[in-house]
């Protein structure tokens, strides 16, 4: 299992993206998601649903200010930048209803443009 982190300074939040996992790392998994108060039986769901390929999660604490995602092996690097920027977006979601910012402004758009450029500076350029 891998993670890395980035934040969002502007609005005082952390990101953790957790992936390259497998059935080894299903118990630390378990611990992360129950840190961010997924109830048991959601986080059983939750591994499920994380083993398949293509797939993805996000959890956001407003308490704390950080959100996780959790990205699932991919059948293509294409589509595990799907995945994660599909993610982002789910940040981005929680960012805005946090702040009360609304959803179509510039602001909401800058803020998922930077999610992208920091999910790019941190694993590279997607594949053409």
């Amino acid at each position: 299992m891998k993670t890395k982190y980035f934040e969002i300074p502007e609005d005082n939040w952390g990101v953790v993206v957790v992936y390259d996992y497998d059935v080894m790392d299903w118990y630390d998994l378990d611990a992360i998601m129950e840190s961010f108060n997924l109830p048991h039986h959601k986080r059983k769901d939750a591994i499920r649903v994380l083993s398949e390929l293509n797939t993805g999660m996000t959890i956001s604490r407003f308490d704390i200010r950080m959100s996780i995602m959790f990205i699932s092996d991919a059948t293509s690097e294409k589509q595990w930048y799907n995945t994660a920027f599909h993610e982002c977006k789910h940040v981005a979601d929680a960012i805005l209803e946090f702040y009360d910012v609304v959803y179509d402004s510039e602001e909401a758009a800058y803020l998922t443009g930077f999610m992208a450029e920091q999910i790019i500076e941190l694993f590279g350029e997607p594949c053409n």
